[in-house]
């Protein structure tokens, strides 16, 4: 009859077919060992897990050496289109900022907590008041405006004296003990209130600092914000090109990638890679069952 000579190209094909099919789950089922009787039956687990932790070990030594390495990296980050992506985060950030109305400490709030900008906004007010404090002992600013006030004072007194003493007379003969004294004065005044009174004006400042619109920080700043964004641009080449080499050594790249392998579930393991090569898997079994066919067709030459 004449279909007995279909039978051998379809069992052919079909034998084919499932015989690939069940090689492909074989691959990774069973994702355990099974026991029968206390022993384990061969082919459990499948392939792919038994051998996962040699697999994984492959896969990171061959990222790291190959795909992951310093050249690689370096030529990638520096390309040119990674650089205009840098160029055009800044570009987006600094129109952002334009648009906001936000005041700096608002606009902070964001990422940093009101109480911290708080504290900063009091540390610096500390240490900046601190400084002057010492500035101004180091400097005896209380004998300079002491001196200043004297001879502006008696200047204008010389003048009421109707020429009977010339005012530089009267200045030379009364500058020094009234300079003394008054210096004397200020550096106590001064040693007292200045921390106080500087604090307080730095304190202001500050305040009215963040209190600002952020939007004003920028505008009609084009030269500053050019000048800025050709600074981190240079930056980030110096970073990848100085310190990429030194970030790598310190990351045991392969280890990370042998690691979240192992740790990575069987089942999981085997969706992505039927999401991955799922157009490749059905190729290889449709190809068995193609196979399969030319072979059960070469069987019946010899029938």
């Amino acid at each position: 009859m004449w279909y007995t000579y279909l039978i051998p190209p379809v069992v052919g094909a079909a034998i084919g077919y499932f015989t690939n099919e069940l090689a492909i789950t074989m691959l990774f089922r069973p994702h355990s060992p099974k026991y029968l009787f206390g022993h384990r039956l061969p082919f459990t687990p499948g392939i792919i897990p038994k051998e996962k932790s040699r697999i994984a070990t492959a896969i990171g030594e061959t990222v790291s050496l190959h795909l992951m390495d310093k050249v690689t990296l370096s030529k990638n980050l520096l390309s040119d289109e990674m650089i205009g992506k840098v160029e055009a985060g800044i570009d987006s950030f600094v129109e952002k900022l334009m648009g906001t109305e936000d005041t700096l400490r608002t606009y902070a709030s964001q990422y940093i907590p009101g109480e911290d900008i708080d504290l900063v906004v009091k540390k610096i007010t500390k240490e900046f008041s601190g400084r002057i404090g010492e500035k101004i002992e180091e400097n005896n600013l209380s004998q300079g405006i002491s001196h200043k006030v004297v001879e502006y004072a008696l200047q204008q007194t010389g003048k009421g004296f109707l020429g009977f003493l010339q005012t530089d007379k009267l200045v030379g003969m009364l500058s020094d003990p009234i300079e003394k004294a008054l210096s004397k004065h200020l550096d106590n005044i001064l040693k007292e209130n200045a921390g106080e009174i500087v604090s307080k004006m730095v304190d202001k400042e500050i305040t009215a600092y963040l209190e600002k619109p952020v939007c004003q920080f920028i505008q009609n700043k084009e030269n500053l914000i050019k000048k800025g964004k050709e600074a981190i641009v240079t930056t980030y080449k110096t970073i990848i090109t100085e310190q990429l080499p030194t970030m790598l050594e310190s990351i045991d790249i392969q280890k990370i990638v042998e690691n979240r392998i192992n740790d990575m579930d069987m089942a999981d393991t085997e969706k992505i890679t039927h999401t991955m090569l799922n157009k490749e898997l059905k190729a290889i079994v449709w190809l068995g069952a193609l196979l399969g066919g030319i072979l059960g067709l070469v069987n019946i030459l010899f029938l």
